[in-house]
């Protein structure tokens, strides 16, 4: 069976910056939020089930009403807690469907929530590591139309570095270039293949 290991990480960290050079290595990746989003679109339980919870307004015009999502879930954590417990099983589904059809010894699995969600699939826990300030600027970047309290919001709403820290198999520092992230990871497939 192929061993998994999952990449996880506050937002702004670089866990896709992994995740896309694993990919250019040739390994595959499973990235949990994108299938996650996919299936809040796609998946007609999840959907019925959804707008059970948080009302026929969480779709517009057939699509998922994000910005009205992320609004109720950070000011509500039974909320947030209802969504998750909608959507990671069907996710977990859908991984384990994924991990079957592949023929990797070893897989890659983006997991933002593997560390809150006890994620037992992952046999390794890669955590992806930059300082808050560092992580905020990256954030800010990529999305124009956030503020720093957008941003603040967010990491609040995640378990503490400290908690992450304390629980990874392996840390990747990603404060400094893409090449010294690059080199750290090299070094650690070689521990891994």
């Amino acid at each position: 069976m192929s061993k998994v290991i999952c990449i996880t990480g506050g937002i702004g960290s670089g866990k896709s910056t992994v995740c896309s050079y694993l990919e250019q290595l040739g390994y595959p990746v499973y990235y949990s939020d994108i299938q996650a989003k996919a299936l809040m679109e796609s998946d007609p339980q999840i959907r019925e089930q959804l707008i059970g919870v948080f009302g026929p307004a969480i779709y517009t015009e057939n699509e998922l009403n994000r910005p009205e999502l992320a609004k109720r879930i950070f000011n509500h954590p039974d909320l947030k807690q209802s969504l998750e417990s909608i959507v990671h099983p069907r996710v977990h589904e859908d991984f384990m469907q994924w991990r079957n059809a592949q023929t990797s010894a070893l897989l890659f699995k983006e997991s933002p929530l593997a560390l809150e969600i006890d994620d037992q699939s992952c046999q390794t826990i890669v955590v992806v590591h930059a300082e808050k300030e560092i992580r905020i600027s990256r954030v800010l970047s990529r999305n124009s139309d956030w503020t720093r309290e957008d941003v603040e919001a967010r990491i609040k709403n995640q378990i503490s570095d400290e908690q992450r820290l304390r629980l990874a198999h392996q840390v990747l520092d990603n404060s400094g270039t893409p090449q010294g992230l690059q080199e750290k990871l090299d070094q650690l497939l070689t521990k891994w293949s």
